[in-house]
């Protein structure tokens, strides 16, 4: 019973320290004095500039845009509009994807006492995606930039220039970024400041670093107040697909840090991403963590001198631990001695046999699998699906959520020990062959990632620590114990906020099973049964149990609500080519949208539509009046086939994909070379919004063939002669362009090829 007592101490002492270290600060008011960030003073921003959605080239953006330049001028900073057509090209799954727009990106520089000096770049992006306000993404951000710019002035005149560069398009495709990379005046940042967010809450996570980030990164351990970073999440974004507008500077080898909270990922993209939504606290802290490095870059004589990549991650929002790569050598050696030093004394001990050290090894596949095993069902026992509006049913409770992993993971590592136990294996020997399993493991990533090999070399030493003074669990002296529960309190605590971050993922539940394996690392001594216990299986079991149920009563139970509604996309899509049409749903439909899609009789079933990756409810409906693109093909003299689309006031966004069976020659997009039709037979999908001069296209055909054209053109307001929808409930919410008719068809031509 004292086992499961200490066991329950350390799991409740953990959560407690993580819980408070992962706080957001209070907000300070509006009247904080003028050299510190107030989120109160940010927050009167962000409620003039998202009271609706603004995505590029509508009404509201060009309503923000307007006050941005007023904003910016009361500042000092004399803003510019940049007006641009812009479009980004890449290949997805070997089809190629073109996104473009006409964005307008807003720069107002902040004069330097030597402007000469390249220039610090404060950046975010003020477009949001069609269906929400946006207040966090990425409002909070402009209005925290525009609140820093305000403290910067109030230390007096910078070193150096601070160029404020807030863009547009980025929803649609780092559209602004992109425009704005290629004018000469980018070429006088010399360091960038991004700023993002994906949800609606959380501490500000600096994520993300430029090349050689170690001069930068002495900076940020000097400068950051209450520091959210670790060199893993640089890694790890590396691998990912996702893209923000820094992805664009870091491609051409600018230095930078990026920034973003991701909490409260419910809001993210979505209408109720609203100001009252947004927690004021993550503001005040993206804005305290900016601004100290803003202020030393501003008034420094120089800039962070490129270096080696660095080992660093935060310890509790305390402060920064880095160091060059070649000393997470030295961390190991201490990992070693300490786990040696553990092990020598269990064995003067006569507690260690190796057979147990060897059990201890076959331990961690043990949990490992097992692991990863129960945090995939628990995943699917939620009956969530996989993506990004299939997960909002998890979204809109997640605490509870995790209490599920957590508890079912927790099961796993009480149950292993449990097994383990049975028969004459001793704690001391296991929990040594743990250790050394997991030095193993972090001598390889040493090896072959050094600036990740922190993730298990860090808890390996202070559990090694642990070890040596408790005798690898042999010692029972009051003092040795109860610095050993610190110990491991505080390590579980690092740990629960490695847990909690990598479960936002959602889409790969297995991820977090590496550090279930590092938590068993912790709790192996708690979690070791005695040799005549009863019930030795009791704790895991009931933990195990706790978890799975939790999830099937997230299944089982509404998660809407007022505050955290259900999506819904509905639109009208019509094919006049065909006289066709369907009331279809882009997400998942709930009670509310299988009523809408019914209103006309129809049965529901599926509808693929082009630029979606797969077939969306839809239910037959009448064919209504609509107006189709006039997209017009035409063969000039030299072989030259030309594709226009033109643009209307009530256009919201036009995807068009193009297949031709022959090789092309000359392609180009609105005359400038872009990569098209590059290989014959795969296709290319184009993604236009806020095109006022249309979409133009064109290529030369090497020789006769096919060319296959399918659109979905998306236009504002539902069809007047449609049966209008019924009103929506306040526990659903209208998605991205819900409400919209969509205007389908297809054209296939026969090329002549280029002239004789």
């Amino acid at each position: 019973m004292t086992r499961l007592v200490a066991l329950a101490a350390c799991l409740v002492g953990g959560f407690l320290v993580f819980y408070v270290s992962a706080r957001t600060p209070a907000p300070l008011p509006a009247g904080a004095p003028a050299a510190v960030f107030s989120a109160g003073r940010a927050m009167i921003d962000d409620a003039a500039m998202a009271p609706v959605p603004h995505p590029v080239g509508s009404p509201a953006n060009a309503r923000v845009r307007d006050y941005l330049v007023g904003r910016m001028t009361t500042l000092g900073l004399s803003p510019h509009v940049q007006r641009a057509t812009s479009w980004r090209t890449r290949n997805l799954g070997g089809e190629t994807y073109v996104a473009g727009a006409e964005v307008e990106n807003i720069v107002g520089v902040l004069p330097g006492r030597d402007r000469a000096l390249p220039a610090l770049t404060l950046m975010a992006h003020y477009d949001s995606v069609p269906g929400s306000p946006g207040a966090a993404d990425d409002i909070a951000s402009v209005s925290a930039i525009l609140e820093i710019v305000r403290a910067i002035e109030a230390g007096g005149v910078p070193a150096r220039d601070v160029m404020v560069t807030i863009t547009d398009g980025e929803e649609a495709g780092l559209l602004g970024a992109n425009a704005f990379f290629a004018t000469p005046l980018a070429r006088r940042a010399g360091f960038i400041l991004n700023l993002e967010t994906r949800g609606g809450g959380g501490r500000a996570n600096m994520f993300e670093t430029g090349a050689m980030n170690g001069g930068a990164i002495d900076l940020f351990a000097r400068t950051a107040k209450a520091p959210a970073s670790t060199s893993l999440s640089v890694f790890v974004y590396r691998l990912l697909p996702n893209d923000t507008d820094f992805s664009i500077a870091r491609a051409l080898g600018h230095a930078g840090f990026n920034y973003a909270f991701i909490g409260r990922q419910f809001d993210y993209h979505s209408p109720s991403s609203t100001v009252a939504a947004l927690d004021q606290g993550s503001v005040q802290h993206m804005g305290e963590e900016v601004l100290g490095t803003a202020k030393a870059l501003a008034f420094a004589a120089a800039l962070p001198v490129p270096a080696s990549d660095k080992v660093y991650a935060d310890l509790f929002g305390l402060f920064v631990i880095a160091y060059p790569p070649a000393a997470g050598w030295l961390v190991l050696i201490a990992a070693a001695v300490l786990i040696g030093v553990g092990a020598w004394r269990a064995r003067a001990a006569g507690a260690v046999a190796w057979r147990d050290v060897l059990r201890g090894v076959g331990a961690t596949l043990v949990l490992l699998i097992g692991a990863a095993l129960a945090l995939a069902l628990t995943r699917h026992l939620t009956g969530a699906g996989f993506g990004f509006t299939e997960q909002r049913p998890i979204l809109a409770r997640f605490p509870l959520f995790e209490v599920a992993m957590a508890a079912s993971s927790l099961g796993v590592v009480l149950l292993a020990a449990a097994v383990l136990a049975r028969g004459r294996a001793r704690l001391a020997g296991v929990w040594t062959g743990l250790l050394l399993t997991a030095l193993i493991a972090a001598v390889a990533l040493q090896i072959a990632v050094p600036t990740v090999a922190f993730v298990i070399a860090w808890p390996l030493t202070a559990v090694g620590l642990a070890s040596a003074l408790t005798g690898a669990g042999t010692a029972r002296g009051a003092i040795a114990v109860l610095v050993g529960l610190a110990i491991a309190m505080l390590t579980l605590a690092w740990l629960d906020g490695l847990f909690h971050a990598i479960l936002q993922g959602l889409d790969i539940p297995e991820a977090p099973d590496v550090v279930v394996w590092l938590a068993a690392l912790v709790l192996w001594p708690l979690a070791w049964p005695g040799p005549f216990e009863r019930w030795r299986y009791a704790s895991g079991v009931v933990a195990l149990i706790a978890g799975l149920a939790t999830a099937l009563v997230m299944q089982a139970t509404s998660p809407w609500s007022a505050r955290h509604p259900q999506a819904a996309e509905p639109l009208y899509v019509v094919n006049p080519q065909e006289s066709r049409a369907w009331r279809a749903d882009a997400v998942t439909p709930g009670p509310w949208s299988r009523a809408a899609l019914t209103a006309d009789g129809g049965a529901i079933g599926r509808l693929r539509l082009s630029g979606l990756p797969q077939p969306i409810a839809a239910a037959p409906s009448r064919a209504v009046p609509v107006t189709a693109p006039a997209i017009t093909v035409t063969r000039g003299a030299d072989g030259t086939v030309t594709l226009r689309a033109p643009w209307a006031a009530d256009v919201l966004a036009l995807r068009l994909d193009l297949l031709c069976d022959t090789l092309v020659t000359g392609a180009a997009v609105d005359g400038k070379p872009t990569p098209i039709l590059s290989v014959p037979g795969r296709w290319t999908h184009l993604r236009w919004q806020a095109a006022p001069e249309g979409l133009t296209a064109s290529f030369k055909p090497a020789g006769p063939g096919l060319l296959t054209m399918r659109w979905a053109q998306y236009l504002k307001g539902w069809p007047p002669a449609a049966t209008p929808l019924p009103p929506m409930p306040a526990d659903v919410m209208g998605w991205d362009l819900a409400g919209s008719t969509v205007v389908v068809g297809s054209r296939r031509m026969v090329l002549q090829g280029l002239p004789a």
